[in-house]
């Protein structure tokens, strides 16, 4: 027979904590938002019903029938679920969200929690995998408690039925018990923060699942037709969240952060040619070296990119080295950056890249010419009309300088156009492209119209010229200290080819039409910038605390223990530095680390300190000689006085007798008497002398002293309760019914 089988089956209600614990791995699932708001409805509403009739559930509540059909039920709907195209994760998850409220339903007697708590285990398990809110970790929290009382409570019943003793658990269910559990799920929470940050990182999930679509795959795909990065910029959400570690940032109106580039464009769509891309060799978590080294326009930015579907890389100006956890990089024919595997995942990595822009006086002794190598991919035009290229001339006349012409095109662009990101419908009967309707009309539409036609005017007059998405602008966030930037700022703007200069960015759009407005930082708009930046705080301190976060926090640490072991001041001086540079709140988190265990240890040491000076102490010279005699088989029973303690010893070892009398007489005078214990020397020499004892004395054996103790039930007399008991620990009272 199993443990299982042999346990007594619990018809009683559960504690309120199983609520507690099954609300708490829902709310997991729940703010991943993966589950269907119909899901979740039926989830509440198994919760509320269950709890309501805990104490007088209704029959059907106990009927098989009804509860396998409603396991029916839940397995239907989640192959329906799975048929729709979601992917296992989210299928397995309306499984779990629905089982439990079946589960909480179910009223018959039940001989184990387990299924119960496995249910909301595998709920919690699934939600690690499918976010990455800050609100993990409280839900997590409070469903360890609640998982922990949960099990006690249900062990102490069954364990209550078996003994014949139902009404026991109530005198068992105590407030220490509750300090316990709670002391004891801190412990587990405060062990599992310690193994976080000292195992490996690992850079691949067990159970992989996707955050959604991310951004709309036509703004930041390899090929862009016009209108399409309007309706992006029509969502407020959060896309990246830019910090500048090293260098001067640029403000709103000059802060770009370059996506893709494209050259191939038909009048309609844009497009990469070739749409091959090759590997960038290397590590992205050591580094990758992607260019020559930045100049005076050195910039190293941290950024937290969002999903994005084509898995684009976005940096300032040209980057020159990345790193970050971000697997297998990818550059296409333009120099753009992707890593399509960590398409749908939220991202970290470090960028350092030049993002200098040369001055007018500066390119006005330069060529726009191709770069080397490259076919005239740049300086191909879509079928427009003459008179685009006669727009074009008209434009630059008068200018003496490629570097002019271009900014010619540039200033016309920004001063005739009108910024709307719902440009006119074009007429079905006007054959001809946007682009040719945009210039020749009334100038109206988003940033790729002006980019666009930016480019169609340069190339007509030679100039090899390409449009590049990403985003520009933003607010920052003084908070966090970092640059947001959302899907309203997906922009799009040029890049021209000088000789000398490289790749040269232009942007014709209106720049105080296309900015966001910078409200007032009232209150309310402070909770947003808080919550983004505890959600920063929480991705890249916890859910992207990768190995080289370990390395760093470790090197640290190492270097400025050693540059403060001297403790001079230059020491102390340069360890400070060194800690400052780790962040503080990076510091502050280690300095908690560590002081956490000894807070910990130095509180339970007071406790039991305290709790031995409630109990009086025994003297040492007493302690040592009760274990001393616990050596030979003799231990003083809970319910033995000091003085039938010797006598028992007299009898037995009379040899010790008189040490162990003097012993026991000083202890008596010192706790009952309050007269202060002799010198130690005397001590030590009543000790030696009860040692000598037991060495030389003969064990006399009790004849009113048993092999076999009494059972449990029956009140022992004093002093009878030897240490080598074979059948104590198995000693169990008589059967009784579990009825009774």
């Amino acid at each position: 027979m199993s443990r299982l089988e042999f346990r007594a089956a619990v018809d009683a209600p559960r504690p309120p904590a199983a609520w507690v614990m099954v609300a708490m791995g829902g709310a997991t699932l729940w703010i991943t938002g993966q589950l269907e708001p119909w899901a979740i409805a039926v989830q509440w509403l198994a919760i509320a019903v269950s709890f309501w009739l805990r104490a007088h559930p209704h029959p059907w509540q106990r009927s098989p029938v009804a509860l396998n059909l409603g396991m029916l039920g839940v397995s239907g709907t989640t192959i329906a679920v799975a048929l729709r195209g979601e992917p296992s994760t989210i299928a397995l998850a309306h499984f779990a969200a629905l089982t439990q409220g079946l589960q909480l339903l179910d009223a018959r007697p039940r001989r184990s929690e387990f299924l119960l708590v496995a249910l909301a285990l595998f709920q919690v398990i699934l939600a690690a995998n499918l976010t990455d809110s800050v609100f993990f970790f409280p839900l997590l929290a409070a469903f360890v408690v609640s998982t922990t009382w949960t099990l006690m409570v249900h062990t102490l019943r069954t364990e209550a039925l078996e003994a014949g003793m139902p009404r026991a658990i109530a005198t068992a269910i105590t407030p220490g018990l509750l300090r316990a559990t709670l002391l004891a799920s801190g412990a587990s929470l405060l062990l599992a923060l310690v193994l976080f940050l000292v195992l490996p990182r690992m850079q691949t999930s067990v159970v992989r699942g996707g955050f959604g679509p991310g951004l709309a795959s036509a703004g930041f795909s390899e090929r862009v037709e016009l209108g399409e990065l309007g309706e992006i910029r029509a969502d407020p959400s959060v896309v990246l969240r830019v910090q500048t570690l090293e260098g001067d940032a640029p403000k709103a109106e000059a802060a770009y952060w370059r996506g893709l580039a494209f050259d191939a464009f038909d009048g309609r769509r844009w497009s990469v040619t070739p749409p091959s891309r090759r590997l960038v060799h290397g590590s992205a978590e050591v580094g990758l070296s992607l260019g020559p080294p930045a100049g005076p326009g050195r910039l190293v930015q941290r950024v937290v990119r969002e999903p994005v579907a084509s898995g684009v890389l976005f940096a300032a100006g040209s980057p020159e080295t990345l790193h970050g956890g971000l697997g297998r990089v990818w550059r296409d024919a333009n120099g753009s950056l992707s890593a399509p595997r960590e398409a749908e995942e939220r991202v970290r990595y470090t960028v350092t890249s030049e993002d200098r822009q040369p001055g007018d006086a500066e390119l006005r002794a330069d060529a726009a010419r191709l770069p080397p190598r490259d076919a005239p991919r740049h300086l191909r035009l879509p079928a427009v009309g003459a008179e685009i290229a006669a727009l074009a001339r008209r434009v630059t006349e008068g200018a003496a300088s490629d570097a002019e012409r271009a900014r010619a095109i540039e200033s016309w662009l920004r001063r005739t156009g009108r910024y709307d990101d719902h440009p006119p419908e074009l007429d079905p009967a006007d054959r001809r492209s946007p682009i040719e309707v945009f210039l020749l009309g009334e100038v109206t539409g988003h940033c790729e119209y002006f980019a666009s036609a930016m480019v169609v005017l340069t190339r007509s007059l030679g100039l090899p010229a390409r449009l590049v998405n990403g985003f520009a602008g933003g607010s920052e966030n003084a908070i966090g200290g970092f640059v947001e930037l959302t899907n309203s700022d997906a922009h799009a703007w040029v890049e021209i080819h000088f000789e000398k200069a490289g790749w040269v960015r232009y942007d014709p759009t209106p720049p105080d039409l296309r900015l966001r407005a910078v409200a007032a930082g009232s209150l309310l708009d402070r909770v947003p910038e808080f919550a983004s930046a505890v959600e920063l705080w929480w991705f890249e301190r916890v859910v992207d605390f990768d190995r080289s976060d370990q390395f760093g926090a470790l090197k640290s640490s190492w270097l400025a223990w050693r540059e403060a072991r001297g403790w001079s001041a230059a020491g102390r001086e340069r360890a400070r530095e060194r800690l400052v540079d780790w962040r503080f709140d990076r510091e502050l988190a280690r300095r908690a680390l560590l002081a956490a265990p000894l807070a910990g240890v130095a509180l339970l040491l007071a406790r039991r300190i305290l709790r031995r000076r409630r109990r009086g102490a025994l003297p040492e010279a007493y302690g040592r000689a009760l274990r001393l005699l616990a050596r030979r088989g003799l231990e003083r029973g809970p319910a033995c006085t000091a003085r039938d303690f010797v006598r028992e010893v007299r009898g037995k070892l009379p040899a010790a007798a008189p040490a162990f009398d003097a012993i026991t007489e000083s202890y008596l005078r010192e706790r009952f008497g309050g007269i202060r214990r002799g010198p130690e020397s005397a001590a030590r020499e009543e000790i030696r002398k009860l040692r000598a004892a037991l060495r030389a004395g003969t064990f006399h054996r009790d004849p009113n002293f048993g092999d076999t103790p009494p059972s449990f039930l029956y009140p022992p007399r004093p002093c009878r309760t030897p240490r080598s008991s074979p059948s104590s620990a198995t000693a169990r009272p008589p059967r009784t019914s579990r009825r009774s």
